[in-house]
């Protein structure tokens, strides 16, 4: 079975098109699965409209059961402890396969076939923007040197070797969410991406890639603030200072 976690904070005019999407491509490719609504108090009726979404498609309607649960958080605690909560309940539902993917509609589900495929020779997978045959559509220069400069910067401390670090759409093996300590994740942010790859490496578990087209957001506003930014260099160097103590350890 597969879990598709996604946070949403003011996202109801696009979680009403993702559900439906990502039904269309769970139920064409007779896959089972849930998915997973962690949302943070959103102002915008998000938890509402997802609400309605699980009355439409009741579990018995769809041959394979795909139920979608609502984890409602009481304010907005970030995307990283949100993706840590989806995680948690699709391990103790007993899921094979732990999807991370935006609520904004920049990740197409259409490729989620192609990522549980890849994952039989690999523990993670990245939708990655930027290996050959991945784009971005619709970001301006400062978003796209932003992005391609914290994977460059992030690469080099951390010595990871994957192009799309940052990457929001990925696939893992639970037992990958198993092994890491979820409690020891500190970044609450985007720079939980970072974090918990740079440990998935600390234990060895291969990493891929494949190419994806991200497409930036129809409705809403971006949540990736300057402070955000910060933290995420931030996050980066403390990770990086460690590695090196823990080698002269």
């Amino acid at each position: 079975m597969i879990s598709i976690i996604i946070p949403t904070y003011n996202e109801r005019e696009n979680i009403k098109i993702l559900i439906p999407k990502i039904f269309e491509v769970l139920e064409s490719n007779s896959l089972k699965g849930n998915l997973i609504i962690v949302d943070d108090s959103s102002p915008d009726g998000t938890a509402l409209e997802v609400e309605r979404l699980k009355n439409k498609y009741p579990v018995e309607r769809l041959k394979n059961k795909y139920p979608i649960e609502l984890i409602k958080r009481k304010s907005k605690l970030g995307i990283g402890s949100a993706y840590i909560a989806g995680f948690k309940k699709a391990l103790e539902e007993g899921a094979d396969i732990i999807f991370e993917m935006d609520a904004d509609l920049s990740h197409d589900p259409a490729k989620i076939p192609e990522f549980i495929k890849s994952l039989e020779n690999s523990d993670i997978v990245l939708g990655s923007r930027y290996i050959n045959g991945g784009r971005v559509e619709g970001w301006n220069i400062w978003r796209k040197t932003v992005s391609k400069g914290a994977n460059k910067i992030a690469k080099l401390l951390l010595s990871l070797e994957a192009m799309d670090i940052t990457s929001g759409y990925r696939a893992y093996k639970s037992k990958v969410l198993k092994v890491i300590n979820l409690k020891g994740i500190n970044s609450s942010g985007y720079a939980f991406q970072v974090e918990l790859l740079f440990k998935a490496k600390q234990h060895g578990f291969r990493i891929k890639e494949i190419p994806i087209t991200f497409v930036d957001r129809r409705h809403g506003k971006s949540k990736l603030s300057k402070i955000e930014i910060i933290n995420f260099f931030i996050l980066c160097f403390g990770l990086c200072i460690k590695r090196f103590t823990d080698r002269l350890q």
